[in-house]
């Protein structure tokens, strides 16, 4: 499909998706009509559903990429099924909580908000779904046993040469910090005793790193695992969000983001191994 056709078929599933989500949260009595948000606040929201939907449709309807797809799928299925699903979302006082005789008119959601926080965590989704294009798009053309993609990606050959994997993980480095400190000053993730600057400089270096390393391993070397997993623990530290506690998940992501670097590190040497291994395999022998 031309690019212009499928961007335009993108936007206006992206719209759908949005208008959707918009609908049931509102009859299920969630206040997130435009009047409750500012301008910045509105476009961050609405856009994020249009965009988190878009990004994937746009990967399937160009380049035949399923993967997005299917996260797009389950990850609103699941929001969705959650919020129909039987006891659903129930509005309290937080004086009925504390034993407060006076209301306090603060509303407590049990058993909900999980539009709602899909909606202000769109971003983060994005950023997964774009890796797992991106991760389908370079097994698709490594394995031999996939198909391969119709229509390539202006400007990404694969194996890329070094410049050209360097920006890419540069930007995907970039992209995935950016999404992540913001993600961590929205969760108001802090560092006990210690300075709260230095734990966002010492948390984005490790994001940047963190996503870098293991997309010039996959667009240079196409090592898949790596990426893979890391697109894996994006998907699982944002989804925790949908039901968080007092101990959030993403202050271990974020903090300590070198013990994922190393799960990282140790699958791509393993899967460089078994590489080499194969290939030595099936290596003709001498007559």
């Amino acid at each position: 499909m031309p690019a212009s056709r499928a961007a335009a078929g993108s936007l206006a599933l992206g719209l759908v998706h949005a208008g959707g989500l918009l609908i049931v949260a509102s009859s299920l009595g969630y206040e997130v009509g435009p009047a409750n948000y500012s301008v910045l606040g509105l476009g961050w929201r609405y856009g994020g559903l249009i965009v988190v939907a878009a990004l994937p449709v746009y990967l399937a309807s160009r380049y035949h990429l399923v993967l997005p797809v299917v996260g797009l799928v389950l990850t609103t299925g699941y929001v969705v099924g959650m919020e129909l699903t039987p006891p659903g979302p129930t509005f309290r006082d937080a004086a009925e909580l504390e034993g407060l005789a006076e209301p306090t008119g603060i509303t407590v959601v049990e058993n909900g908000l999980y539009i709602v926080r899909y909606m202000v965590n769109a971003s983060v989704w994005t950023v997964a779904f774009l890796f797992l294009g991106l991760v389908e798009y370079v097994a698709r053309d490594t394995l031999p046993w996939l198909p391969s993609v119709p229509n390539s990606v202006p400007g990404l050959a694969i194996p890329a040469s070094r410049r050209r994997a360097a920006a890419i993980a540069a930007a995907g480095g970039l992209l995935h910090a950016a999404v992540m400190v913001w993600f961590a000053a929205r969760l108001g993730v802090t560092l006990s005793g210690g300075s709260v600057w230095l734990l966002f400089l010492f948390g984005a270096g490790g994001m940047w790193v963190l996503a870098a390393i293991p997309l010039y391993l996959l667009v240079r070397h196409r090592l898949l695992v790596p990426s893979a997993l890391l697109t894996l623990f994006i998907m699982l530290d944002v989804r925790a969000e949908f039901t968080a506690g007092v101990e959030d998940p993403h202050a271990l992501y974020f903090g300590g983001w070198f013990l994922f670097l190393a799960v990282l590190l140790i699958a791509a040497a393993l899967e460089y191994g078994l590489r080499r291994f194969d290939l030595a395999t099936h290596l003709p022998t001498g007559m």
